[in-house]
């Protein structure tokens, strides 16, 4: 599986019609939605903005709109895309307009087809890689050389609580979680879930 790490814009004209495609990354539903909000309103006077995404959650949940045209001509190309090339937390939107000249079913959907891909061709990918939240508690005197480990390996250090101990709240792998654990077996770990 890949998630994007750069959201990216291109354009195609399809007799006369014009698409704007958008790579749009997400961690949820309503992040994409809101995104999808913003280039409305910076394409007013656009004719369609369909969408297609994938959040994994538990499951991977896929999330698509046609926005009126033709059902099954344009979010579902997209997501076609993303499920091919094993896109999740992210998607694909794209805005027409309309030019003038009706495309058909299969025009339409492989204008849309186009768009994304072209879109998704300029948009940078990484291997996905899942993370989980633990608790961990440490010694003032490992801070520093725990925090690299975590930054070193792409985890994410939530919250800090400062006391007799330290108390992070960390966001990593399970084999960051492996590495922290052999480069300090003094550490107490618990998974948040």
């Amino acid at each position: 599986m890949f998630i994007l790490t750069s959201e990216e814009q291109s354009e195609l004209i399809v007799n006369k019609s014009k698409f704007i495609g958008y790579s749009i990354i997400a961690d949820s539903r309503e992040q994409f939605l809101n995104r999808v909000s913003e280039i409305k309103k910076i394409n007013l006077s656009l004719s369609h903005t369909v969408y297609g995404l994938r959040i994994k959650k538990n499951i991977i949940e896929p999330y698509f709109s046609d926005d009126g045209e033709p059902s099954g001509t344009a979010g579902r190309p997209l997501i076609n895309i993303l499920e091919s090339k094993k896109i999740i937390n992210g998607g694909l939107v794209v805005v027409r307009y309309y030019g003038g000249i009706n495309l058909g079913m299969g025009g339409l959907a492989r204008a849309y087809s186009q768009a994304g891909i072209k879109v998704l061709l300029m948009s940078k990918l990484i291997n996905y890689i899942e993370q989980f939240k633990f608790l961990l508690t440490i010694e003032y005197n490992t801070l520093d050389y725990i925090t690299k480990v975590i930054n070193d390996n792409k985890g994410v250090i939530l919250d800090r609580i400062f006391d007799q101990s330290i108390t992070l709240k960390i966001k990593i792998s399970t084999r960051t979680k492996g590495l922290i654990l052999k480069k300090f077996p003094m550490v107490n770990i618990q998974s948040l879930s």
